[in-house]
């Protein structure tokens, strides 16, 4: 049996979160009482025990129901996952679609910058194209774009 729980809420389809929520507020509970019996002193040792035993017992089962809960929907996690998986990789296309016009901004800005001459007009910006800040804008476009390439397509593949 399993006996460590590592998925959190937001990874688990709605219907599935209380048993989560049990699991974790009777572990919360169980270490409790085990902490109050472990520091008790010995002669309150034997009023503690048996609410220590009854709170172990509780997370067991709320650990159960929560193993159990997993076993007999898999159709859901995995659709919920999935779609979980497809939104964040969306959403961190649009994240990085987004970074690549700020450094095309950024760049340009850099070029204005770089072509700035005291007493001269600057209505192009010719002299700023090899601006330091425009290239490393520019370099770091690349990478945005090397990024936005390895995005994962598919949860499977």
């Amino acid at each position: 049996m399993t006996t460590r729980v590592e998925i959190v809420a937001s990874q688990l389809p709605e219907q599935l979160r209380p048993l989560l929520v049990a699991f974790t507020e009777a572990q919360k509970e169980a270490g409790e009482a085990h902490r109050r019996l472990s520091i008790a002193a010995i002669s309150e040792k034997p009023t503690l025990k048996g609410p220590a035993d009854d709170a172990a017992r509780k997370a067991s089962e709320a650990h159960v129901a929560l193993l159990e809960g997993t076993r007999e929907r898999p159709m859901e996690l995995r659709q919920y996952s999935h779609a979980q998986f497809s939104a964040a990789v969306e959403r961190a296309r649009e994240h990085l679609a987004a970074a690549e016009a700020e450094l095309r901004t950024a760049a340009g800005h850099a070029a204005v910058h770089g072509a700035v001459r005291d007493g001269k007009p600057t209505v192009n910006f010719e002299r700023g194209l090899e601006a330091a800040g425009r290239k490393r804008a520019l370099f770091a476009v690349g990478l945005v774009q090397d990024a936005a390439g390895s995005l994962p397509d598919a949860i499977d593949g």
